[in-house]
């Protein structure tokens, strides 16, 4: 499994190898104390009169709670987990109904009664997140599953604010090198190995999601690309079944199966199976890249018990099964039989009681438990042989090369025996056992939280890596046979432990004025044979918001961030053997937690019938983490960048739609940053430049927007665009740190054709325009190709 390092004047910037598998994220093991809840409060009138003791009914996420309102018409529901509800208010034979989708902003409503009987469409409250960041965004089950992004969680992520694309399925947010915090159904979600994550979660099994751009508050730690709060798929109502099938381009095929059914009074079981396969599942290195088949299986189980007034266990369980085969580059020399493959397996449970503390607060506390298990299988002979192709005794690399020069030259077309060539097996599984707590209260303006995390993480691993014969690694391995091949193990586990906590307040200083502050504590130790390593640190965040209407606000926030590198490392005699000739001795282990200071200006303003957002921010950082290549391995090692800096400006604009349709767009303006790499440990690091060069995942400019029209009959027609200007690249001659490739525009569509009672006909075009483009061309990444133009039909009933 032949895989190489692009030296240039970018930075790697979290997927840093060329490698055609999906590439690693550098994402951490810990987990961070945070709770998906919200308030939902609001008033009942009647022709504009407060209605005392009404009935109000809130209903969604398997969960029924109720409350009546006070003697001027208002009621309150403290502390509800994001998600899509049903608010209906009965007095006296009169009713009013809202759907509320409720984020991490939470939300307001009023609902004024009538004598009418509520039937068929209910229509959607969307609150202004005037709280949040100015660039924060909630999707609802309808946005997520009637968009053309509907089976793809990575695709959907794209259409975020502040997205680029990197390859195989590798989004990088905000201009960070993919760390990205998942926390599903009020549960962080453990990223101990470096690979990419997300790809147990299925889109379809999604019910809601609040991404937080921004602004972070306390609650929130150790990764800080973007926050996505998960609650998962969630219904309501009467047993019933939902599922899809789709068959599209590339021997797609697409099965998914579903079923809701109440439990006692106010719980739910919610079941999901999904099975893919596919012909083109990784973006190949060219276009004739052959052995790119992939399949994956996911199975979903969310059980929601009541226990007492407004009390509930949720208990969640997520697997995933995928496999890979990893695309040929023989566009270079890579033989078209060459047999390649990864598989990942993955495992997320958790259980979360949930204790109401009267209509002012709960308590949420529970364990969780995240498995890995991720394997490659090297085919020895063609690997090598793909190796021989490469030349590092030609022009640029002078006499002999280096490791880090094997990408380079495959781009020349250069051929001769190198150092290049080798085959991986690789064996490793993480193993995360998680315990979180959060307290929420509100009395008078202040609304307190607090939370405490605990995590033990270990990772087993068995890296098996043959080299070829070469000048360097041969004699010390093998010193009566130099011409032999010589294999570098890494069978070390390494152990972490981590723990958080963090109290914070939101302070209502006035009707114009709210203050939001706090202050977290994260520690973490890691230790392995060779090595033990223990830092911690404080957070301090403060927000100050001024509103000028419930639609209107501006704020100003600023806030320090401590955040870990990843539990999956490399020991360090096996990095010094995969990295000679540069690295002659054994270097300590010198890895550090990056710490940030991030300055934030934004706010909301109303546009028409839709929201205007913007923010704009900057962060620095010290001992900024990034990933690399370890030697010509498809390995992969944290590293530290003595400063980062990363600024972004973002416009977000969202408006709703008629029958709970909407339409959004936004433009960012992305600028990311490295100097100086510091850490000793890997050879990469060796002589690069140490003033300030963009990172691989650097994307200037990115523009997305969209728009979901629903019809009075039950179908749909969506469609999303998406603009980049493309990532650092080597292409340019001469090279240069502002080189950017390749710049796409991408358009897709679906219309969904309704043929009875919840039932209906999909057809999708992805792709639109045909724009064949690089998502990295000689960038750190490696070359890979997007995908054409696809195609697609298929059936959908439920949901």
């Amino acid at each position: 499994m032949l895989r190489t390092f692009v030296p240039s004047l970018f930075r790697c910037g979290g997927c840093a190898a060329c490698i055609a598998l999906l590439p690693a994220l550098c994402l951490q093991a810990p987990v961070s104390a945070a709770t998906a809840t919200a308030a939902l409060t609001g008033s009942v009138t009647n022709d504009g009169a407060p209605v005392a003791n009404a009935v109000v009914t809130a209903s969604g996420n398997q969960q029924i709670v109720r409350t009546t309102s006070d003697a001027h018409g208002r009621f309150s529901f403290a502390s509800l987990a994001f998600g899509t509800y049903r608010v209906s208010a009965s007095s006296n034979a009169l009713s009013a109904a809202l759907n509320v989708d409720l984020g991490s902003d939470g939300a307001t409503i009023s609902l004024s009664l009538s004598g009418l009987k509520q039937i068929g469409y209910v229509a959607t409250s969307r609150s202004v997140p005037v709280r949040g960041s100015g660039a924060d965004v909630t999707l609802n089950a309808t946005d997520l599953t009637r968009s053309t992004t509907s089976d793809s969680f990575s695709e959907t992520l794209i259409q975020l604010p502040g997205s680029a694309r990197g390859a195989n399925g590798v989004v990088h947010m905000n201009g960070d090198h993919g760390v990205i915090d998942y926390v599903v159904d009020g549960v962080p979600l453990p990223q101990a190995l470096n690979r990419e994550i997300g790809s147990e979660i299925d889109p379809n099994d999604i019910s809601f999601l609040d991404a937080i751009e921004g602004a972070y508050p306390a609650q929130y730690g150790l990764r800080f690309g973007s926050v996505l709060n998960i609650t998962t798929r969630a219904g309501t109502g009467a047993a019933g079944f939902d599922g899809s099938v789709r068959y599209g381009s590339y021997g797609d095929i697409d099965q998914s199966i579903g079923y809701h059914a109440p439990l006692g009074t106010g719980g739910g079981i919610d079941v999901a199976v999904r099975n893919q396969q596919t012909d083109r599942a990784l973006d190949p290195p060219d276009l004739s890249s052959p052995h790119n088949q992939g399949s994956g299986t996911n199975q979903f189980v969310r059980v929601t018990l009541p226990a007492g007034h407004d009390d509930f266990t949720d208990l969640t369980l997520i697997h995933s099964f995928r496999t890979f085969q990893i695309p040929n580059d023989v566009q270079y020399g890579e033989p078209a039989t060459t047999d390649d493959n990864e598989t990942q397996d993955d495992t997320f449970l958790s259980a979360q009681f949930r204790h109401a503390l009267g209509d002012t607060g709960s308590l949420s506390f529970g364990p969780a438990l995240k498995a890995s298990h991720i394997r490659d299988f090297g085919d020895p002979a063609n690997d090598w042989t793909y190796g021989e192709a490469l030349n590092l005794d030609a022009p640029p690399f002078g006499n002999g090369g280096t490791a880090s020069d094997c990408a380079t030259a495959r781009s020349s077309g250069n051929f001769a025996p190198t150092t290049c060539a080798f085959s991986l097996a690789d064996d490793k599984t993480s193993l995360d056992y998680s315990l979180t707590g959060d307290l929420v209260q509100r009395f008078g303006n202040h609304e307190l939280r607090a939370g405490l995390g605990y995590d033990f993480t270990r990772v087993d691993k068995v890296y098996d890596v043959t080299l070829q014969p070469n000048n360097f690694l041969a004699p010390i391995e093998s010193p009566s046979t130099p011409d032999a091949p010589a294999s570098v193990v890494d069978d070390n586990p390494n152990l972490g432990n981590t723990t958080t906590s963090y109290v914070q307040d939101s302070w209502k200083l006035s009707n114009a004025y709210n203050l939001d502050y706090g202050l977290r504590y994260d520690y973490f130790t890691i230790r392995s044979t060779d090595f033990t390593q223990g830092f911690g640190g404080f957070s301090p965040r403060v927000k100050l918001t001024r509103s000028f209407g419930p639609r209107t606000a501006i704020y100003a926030y600023a806030g320090r961030f401590f955040e870990p590198f990843s539990f999956e490392n490399v020991d360090p005699r096996a990095a010094q053997l995969l990295n000679l000739p540069l690295q002659p001795t054994l270097a300590r282990f010198d890895l550090k937690p990056e710490r940030d200071t991030q300055i934030e200006f934004g706010g909301h303003v109303p546009a028409g019938a839709g929201e205007l957002g913007f923010r704009i921010w900057q962060k620095n950082a010290n001992d900024l983490i990034d990933d690399t290549q370890v030697g010509v391995t498809a390995l992969h090692q944290d590293i530290n960048y003595a400063l980062g800096r990363l600024s972004a400006e973002t416009v977000d604009y969202a408006v709703p739609l008629g029958r709970g349709g909407r339409a959004y767009a936004n433009v960012n303006h992305t600028i990311s940053l490295n100097s100086g790499c510091e850490t000793q440990l890997l050879a990469p690091c060796f002589g690069q430049p140490t003033g300030f060069t963009p990172a691989d995942h650097e994307q200037r400019w990115s523009i997305t927007g969209g728009f979901l029209l629903d019809d009075t009959h039950g179908g749909w027609f969506s469609g999303d665009m998406e603009y980049g200007s493309g990532l650092s690249s080597a292409i340019c001659e001469p090279v240069t740190a502002d080189c950017k490739a390749t710049p796409h525009t991408i358009f897709s569509v679906e219309k969904g054709l309704a043929i009875g009672k919840g039932v209906a006909l999909t057809g999708r075009i992805q792709n639109l325009l045909n724009d064949r483009y690089y998502v990295t061309l000689l960038n750190a990444q490696g070359t890979h190709v997007a995908p054409p133009r696809e195609l697609d039909i298929g059936m959908r009933f439920g949901r």
